[in-house]
């Protein structure tokens, strides 16, 4: 949207002064545009904003933060806004502005033989896919089951989870921008410019402060070291099939698999409604597939071929091992892409597809479409007593509301699961709307009374989570007076109100 001078002037003196800074088409106003934006697949109410700024270089951000520090006006940061189910951009806090970082895109370096790349915040899952296939270099990134377009850098920072690996065990190195515009490097990085690579050696020497900078509003990543995965001789996709009530029996077994070392991914085990690859039938009940990739030479696969099948014996339907070209032959070759390194979005297209709708293939932003989604996302031992219970929740989710929840029980190691459970509804339909949203906070709250914690929340759910009276987060409160005195950093952001 084009504002002219008179309309800038109008509003706030704070956007009066990042205009002036950054030109007014990098600053969107109150009005349609800044409306539309803040609409969320969530369908969470969003708070008063004053405005949305987008720089085009990181040094604009200590600026920036500078005028919003003067004015006393909160900024909240996100990288492509694409936080589906959690809130997508939405800020904590009313009387605020947005700070979005998607034009800060450039890949600033890929580095073949140590595996990693630098990154800004806008760089997505597609771009650096792209790039890696079009110098033909044997890498793998580690994608996501969200969109294409989702940033690599954001999905981090957020603790994502990837086909290959939990997300945040991938970065290597930061730039980090504090709230009073100190630029800071982690490890080495921090250290004078050198004619060898230090970038990717995470330690350095003292205090390792990465951590602190990640779930957290104590200062803005405008840079990344992201660990790439090389490439394998043979990668292929060991999927199967199995009823529910066989679950914990097969999860149990695949942590054994985690520690002999056979899988080389993370392990998604969907339940129907969320693979929309085979419908429930009253006769068969509820059935998981599960997917996993195994990679290595040629005579190591051939090994895992024989060994897994033997090691999983009586546990699935069906099972099998799939080559690129086999599982392009069937459903599966999206999701056999997302292994070795291409994103997709299939698993937007599946969440239509369960409610019988599609998406337009042109525009796969969900946060402006029909349909709506919510996250419950607990963590589960790797255990089968603590399986069954998960189950047990869904199935009275089921039973008690007549929903069925989407869900993806995700091995990452032989000792812990992320779970991925949705809900999905109609954003047309106000009745639908509140349904699903009392349904999903029920949800959560069984699963947590149920004693399973959670990995993520969304904006709307945190604070009924965080108990500040408890030490952790105390000290979370300390380093934030210390770092953000102010408060200038998206107040509210993984952190207990006051």
């Amino acid at each position: 949207m084009n504002q002219t001078e008179s309309e800038i002037l109008s509003v706030t003196p704070v956007l009066e002064a990042l205009s002036s800074l950054l030109g007014t088409g990098n600053v969107v106003l109150p009005g349609k545009e800044l409306s539309k934006n803040l609409q969320n697949t969530s369908h969470f109410e969003a708070p008063n904003v004053l405005g949305w700024v987008k720089p085009t270089q990181a040094e604009q951000i200590p600026e920036i933060l500078s005028i919003c520090r003067q004015h006393h006006v909160p900024v909240y940061t996100y990288s492509n806004g694409l936080n589906w189910g959690l809130g997508s951009r939405l800020p904590y806090e009313d009387d605020c502005i947005l700070l979005e970082l998607s034009n800060l895109n450039q890949i600033l370096e890929i580095n073949e033989q140590f595996h990693y790349a630098i990154v800004e915040p806008g760089v997505t899952q597609e771009q650096l896919s792209n790039e890696i296939n079009r110098r033909g270099l044997k890498l793998i990134l580690n994608v996501t089951g969200s969109s294409p377009k989702s940033s690599v850098l954001g999905n981090t920072m957020e603790r994502g989870s990837g086909f290959l690996e939990h997300r945040i065990n991938d970065l290597k190195g930061m730039e980090v921008i504090l709230a009073d515009g100190t630029i800071i490097r982690s490890g080495f990085w921090n250290m004078e410019p050198s004619q060898r690579e230090i970038q990717h050696f995470p330690m350095g020497m003292g205090p390792d402060w990465r951590g602190l900078f990640s779930q957290s509003n104590l200062g803005i990543v405008c840079k990344g070291v992201i660990n790439l995965t090389p490439k394998k001789e043979v990668q292929k996709m060991l999927w199967c099939k199995v009823e529910q009530a066989k679950m914990p029996a097969l999860v149990e077994a695949i942590a054994g698999l985690y520690q002999r070392h056979y899988i080389h991914s993370v392990t998604h085990i969907g339940n129907d409604k969320r693979m929309k690859i085979e419908h429930k039938s009253a006769e068969q009940g509820t059935t998981w597939t599960s997917m996993a990739m195994i990679q290595g030479s040629e005579n190591f696969v051939r090994f895992l071929e024989e060994e897994i099948p033997v090691y999983l014996e009586g546990l699935c339907i069906s099972m099998g091992f799939l080559t690129k070209e086999e599982a392009e032959a069937t459903e599966l070759g999206e999701i056999f892409g997302c292994h070795v390194g291409i994103p997709t979005d299939y698993f937007v297209r599946a969440m239509y597809k369960s409610e019988d709708a599609e998406l337009d293939p042109n525009d796969m932003q969900i946060d402006f479409g029909k349909y709506g989604m919510l996250c419950c996302l607990p963590v589960l031992p790797a255990k089968a007593e603590d399986i069954k219970a998960a189950i047990d929740i869904l199935e009275s989710i089921e039973h008690d509301f007549g929903i069925l929840p989407a869900a993806t029980l995700n091995p990452m190691n032989d000792q812990c699961l992320e779970s991925v459970i949705n809900i999905y509804f109609d954003r047309y339909d106000p009745e639908s709307v509140k349904k699903a949203h009392d349904v999903n906070n029920e949800m959560i709250r069984r699963f947590y009374t149920s004693g399973f914690r959670f990995y993520r929340f969304d904006v709307k759910t945190l604070h009924s989570y965080i108990n500040p009276e408890n030490t952790h987060w105390k000290l979370v409160a300390r380093l934030k007076k210390a770092l953000d005195p102010d408060r200038i950093l998206s107040p509210g952001r993984y952190e207990a109100k006051n």
